[in-house]
């Protein structure tokens, strides 16, 4: 089948208990320029700071994440996996979206869940603040500072997409800080992608290229096959849970507009790192154009697919 990718939920053990605490400094963030760049008419992190996600940070950027919320919640034909239900019902939860970007999922969480408390991490202000919701709340933080949170904070903790965010030795501590902050008894929800399969020439080239700028930004590629590992080894959690779907680009897609999203989303993606990846590809801007403009036809030809 390929490499991998899968979501995994579980649940915290009601006996852990862990003694550190830490002040929690949840804040109201605004804009800030400092810490950016840009590329291409592109505001992106400074690659040279502390930060490691590729992606930029402008209205095109939140479009797409808006594309991929909607795209991966078909693909899942839920918002969740975890057994939570009773819990968003019964009472007032608290949960955590970390990395939460344009903060879709969170907004439509708030909206399906009103009695829900929840809180949008990101280590910058992307959501659309004339549409918040009364029950989110928006907390700028990098969690490679540990989440400032104290412990057994939130009932409920989602984190995706995040492979490209954090260098690969740090993938413990992160682990560790979300067992942390989560009560005993709640529950963790982690969503990664795999490398793309059955793909075109130029596709494999775009793909190559990132495989060699992840791994120049210490970042990890093949997160999603050691997430099981990363969990195993936290030794206060249980009910460890692995479910996988398959996100197809042509004619496996179950509709073509379903293909005409996940090409759409992928092709953005490449997009999205041409700052970066054609330097590492030792490609001109103008042939990496037409490297991504190959690719959009291959998708959907060849009927590429990542698992997530």
């Amino acid at each position: 089948m390929g490499q991998l990718s899968s979501k995994f939920k579980f649940s915290r053990s009601r006996a852990s208990r862990r003694q550190k605490k830490t002040s929690a400094t949840t804040t109201q963030s605004t804009s800030d320029e400092e810490g950016f760049r840009i590329v291409g008419g592109r505001k992106f992190h400074d690659l040279n700071k502390d930060v490691k996600y590729p992606y930029p940070i402008d209205d095109e950027e939140t479009d797409r994440l808006h594309l991929q919320h909607f795209w991966t919640r078909y693909i899942w034909q839920s918002n969740f996996s975890a057994p939570i239900e009773p819990l968003l019902t019964q009472h007032e939860p608290t949960i955590l979206d970390i990395g939460c970007g344009a903060a879709s999922w969170s907004f439509e969480m708030c909206s399906n869940y009103p009695n829900a408390n929840i809180v949008g991490l990101d280590i910058t202000v992307q959501q659309a603040t004339q549409i918040k919701p009364s029950n989110f709340t928006f907390v700028k933080a990098n969690v490679l500072d540990g989440l400032p949170f104290d412990d057994n904070t939130f009932d409920y903790v989602f984190q995706r997409y995040m492979f490209g965010g954090y260098p690969q030795e740090k993938w413990p501590f992160v682990i560790s800080e979300i067992v942390r902050i989560l009560k005993p008894g709640g529950y963790v929800e982690l969503l990664e992608p795999s490398m793309m399969h059955d793909i075109g020439p130029a596709t494999q080239r775009i793909v190559d290229g990132q495989i060699v700028a992840m791994g120049h930004r210490q970042t990890d590629p093949y997160t999603s096959n050691k997430l099981k590992d990363y969990l195993e080894k936290q030794g206060s959690i249980e009910n460890i849970i692995e479910e996988v779907r398959a996100c197809y680009h042509g004619k496996r897609a179950d509709s073509p507009g379903i293909s005409k999203a996940a090409v759409s989303n992928t092709v953005s993606i490449f997009v999205c790192w041409k700052p970066l990846l054609a330097g590492f590809m030792n490609v001109t801007d103008e042939e990496y154009d037409l490297l991504t403009n190959e690719a959009r036809n291959e998708l959907a030809e060849f009927d590429s697919y990542f698992n997530q």
